[in-house]
């Protein structure tokens, strides 16, 4: 009786860890994806059988900001920050500076943005849009309450 009791607690605890491991699920191999689609495929297809929808991590883009700054060149970094390299001229990098992606939508917050040349009046924007096919078309609202608009092209 006791050699079988003694079998007996390693084989239910073997059977409890299988049971309790198909509970959760880790992340992939490689880490998880922080600030992007956790459904992007691979392939850089989207799972929704689409295939047209690509992870923007890591890419870059240049473009246009509401119309009134006409130069601006940023990247979509991995851990979900954007770095600005050029706005109007100027670099322009707040580590609040967040993006996220959800199939081909972007979401896009742009902090500190000045109102005036000394920097002392500023907001923040959110927008969100599509991103797919190499550009994107964001809109949204500052905390100024204005509404503003973002057209970018990768590359």
């Amino acid at each position: 009786m006791k050699t079988s009791r003694m079998l007996a607690v390693p084989a239910i605890a073997a059977v409890s860890l299988l049971a309790l491991t198909g509970c959760f699920q880790l992340p992939p191999m490689g880490g998880a994806t922080t600030g992007t689609d956790a459904t992007t495929e691979p392939d850089g297809g989207s799972d929704d059988g689409s295939g047209d929808t690509a992870d923007l991590a890591g890419t870059s883009w240049t473009g246009d900001f509401n119309g009134q700054v006409s130069d601006i060149a940023f990247t979509l970094n991995e851990d979900g920050t954007i770095d600005f390299s050029d706005w109007a001229g100027d670099t322009f990098d707040s580590p609040a500076d967040v993006w996220s992606q959800d199939g081909d939508t972007i979401e896009m917050t742009i902090t500190q943005i000045s109102v005036d040349e000394t920097g002392q009046e500023s907001f923040d924007v959110t927008l969100s849009g599509s991103a797919a096919d190499g550009s994107m078309e964001l809109s949204g609202q500052g905390t100024d309450g204005g509404d503003y608009e973002l057209s970018a092209s990768q590359g």
